[in-house]
């Protein structure tokens, strides 16, 4: 065999090759990119945002829960039996309002029939940066598009094969299950999820901040409102049939210390109110907050740092949206936010840390 003809060969071979091994990972599909998981395979679930997208395209369900960390400890199974619903949780931890929308855009896109979303709105997520994307995390874009020309990012991907197409098999013969949506993204258990007065304190070094005093400027109003009008409202609107739980998590009395401490909390209460006013404009939109539950907020016990409290919290709110608890109204939400700012403007913040 002359050179020409072996260098042809080699070459034939080196594609039938690779071809054979994007046709593995494509079959197994460890992120879901193409399907969800074979009845035959167990998968671990466990990489947001590299799998996410594949579960709210391929997975079976008619309901979303979706946020930041401090919706990871939901248990489905909860949310499901309280609601009577079939659900995937898809949260992105420290993620942005852009991507938490972008991800619930591909849901809706692929399942229009979603009865039922929780959507845990955070703070900042108001005054973001339209577009705004966590700035140390990976985004694989080739797995959030429809391009088939962007997949060789994926199919040929040798961390992508040795590591987690194998580990779907490797796993599977370990006798473990594909991973529920109790036990994905949850972070209650172990060290991390330790909850307690001395683990907040610890996780929370008071600073001197400051001072950021009056009301918030027009330009800051009209930001809130273009940013809800261009996610929550716009998506609402588009999905009529889909009923919407917005919540706002309940950060500790530590969160309210460094508001009192910037002369905040005036203006934080005033964007609440002003996001209530809009997210309750629309009628297939329900609103939670629960800051009037002033000793579970005052209760250094139920968080390990300012803002993240344990699962013990996470079923206690799913309970009480249940019930209608801590819902916000067009009649009651100015009268709900004026009560919290009262309390935290006048809490006695310096006898936390005696």
């Amino acid at each position: 065999m002359n050179s020409k003809k072996w260098g042809v060969c080699l070459l034939v071979l080196s594609v039938l090759s690779l071809g054979l091994l994007g046709a593995v990972t494509a079959y197994i599909d460890p992120f879901f990119h193409y399907h969800g998981p074979l009845d035959f395979l167990q998968y671990p679930i466990d990489d947001q945002r590299y799998q996410n997208d594949g579960i709210v395209r391929h997975f079976d369900y008619d309901a979303v829960i979706t946020g930041t960390s401090l919706t990871e400890n939901f248990r489905a199974s909860q949310f499901d039996r309280l609601f009577g619903v079939n659900a995937v949780k898809v949260c992105f931890s420290g993620g942005t309002y852009h991507e938490l929308n972008s991800n619930l855009r591909r849901a809706l896109e692929a399942k229009p029939g979603i009865r039922l979303v929780l959507f845990g709105i955070d703070s900042w997520f108001l005054r973001e940066t339209p577009g705004a994307l966590r700035t140390d995390a990976v985004y694989p874009a080739y797995l959030y598009d429809d391009k088939l020309c962007n997949d060789v990012s994926y199919l040929l991907n040798k961390e992508v094969l040795c590591s987690r197409t194998a580990g779907v098999l490797e796993y599977t013969r370990m006798g473990r299950t594909t991973t529920d949506f109790d036990e994905y993204s949850f972070w209650g258990s172990g060290s991390y999820g330790v909850t307690g007065r001395e683990v907040a304190l610890a996780n929370f070094p008071r600073e001197s901040l400051t001072r950021i005093d009056g009301p918030l400027s027009q330009q800051e109003r009209q930001q809130i409102v273009d940013n809800l009008t261009n996610g929550a409202v716009e998506i609402a609107r588009a999905y009529p049939d889909t009923q919407f739980l917005y919540f706002f998590p309940p950060y500790s009395i530590l969160y309210w210390d460094s508001q009192h401490q910037e002369g905040s909390i005036d203006r934080q209460t005033e964007a609440w109110s002003l996001a209530s006013e809009v997210l309750l404009a629309e009628p297939n939109i329900r609103l939670f907050s629960f800051y009037d539950d002033f000793e579970t907020v005052t209760n250094l016990d139920n968080y390990r740092d300012n803002v993240h409290y344990g699962d013990a919290i996470n079923a206690l709110l799913l309970d009480r949206m249940a019930r209608g608890e801590g819902e916000l109204t067009l009649d009651n939400y100015r009268d709900h936010w004026k009560t919290v700012a009262d309390f935290y403007r006048s809490y006695d913040y310096d006898a936390i840390f005696e």
